[in-house]
């Protein structure tokens, strides 16, 4: 099978991150995409994050219903710091029969090369960019010619809207008290309700 893999905080999760697979699903004919919300984060202090077990129910429960969407718990249940090259390496041996994509925005592919361990991010898996008319073509094209320049590595772009929200913005909308329900799935509210997080 094509797996897409899309890592992230999601802190909270929300419908840009869903358009996001959406969009590399159809565009590459994957049979699913994994959300993979990060355990012990490398670049975050998890202090000031949700605990990884409220993160990781809100993801199954934005799943819930969408076609060929599941949620990878591999980083939160380790006790590892969450790198890609580690999860990917992980995943391709429990799944020898899968095909891995890595899904990433084009702004995280602009310093690729300053990751740890890249090259074993570009050997496990092909590698598709969203492209939130961030950058142009051309851009991207360049970047991705320096990088082979490092390293091989396959890239594709996928084609994808931008949504003007981020999980950062929603934080500070629920701090806030305003409301959310055009950013965020309903059963994610009401679980962001019930555990009354982000106050």
């Amino acid at each position: 099978m094509k797996i897409g893999l899309l890592g992230g905080s999601f802190d909270p999760v929300h419908y840009g991150h869903l358009h996001m697979a959406r969009q590399a699903r159809q565009e590459y004919g994957l049979d699913e995409v994994w959300l993979i919300p990060a355990g012990h984060s490398p670049n975050k202090d998890e202090r000031h994050m949700t605990p990884a077990a409220a993160r990781l129910a809100m993801c199954r429960l934005a799943v819930m219903g969408e076609e060929g969407m599941d949620v990878c718990p591999l980083e939160v249940e380790s006790a590892e710091r969450s790198y890609t090259y580690r999860t990917l390496q992980k995943l391709t041996g429990q799944y020898p029969q899968h095909q891995f994509y890595f899904i990433m925005g084009a702004d995280s592919l602009d310093y690729l090369e300053q990751w740890c361990h890249p090259e074993i991010i570009a050997q496990l898996s092909t590698i598709l960019v969203v492209n939130r008319n961030q950058f142009s073509e051309d851009d991207l094209q360049e970047k991705i010619r320096l990088l082979n320049g490092l390293f091989p590595l396959d890239v594709q772009i996928v084609h994808c809207d931008k949504w003007n929200i981020s999980s950062s913005e929603i934080r500070k909308a629920l701090s806030q008290g305003r409301d959310i329900d055009d950013y965020v799935p309903q059963n994610v509210i009401f679980y962001i309700k019930e555990n009354q997080l982000y106050r």
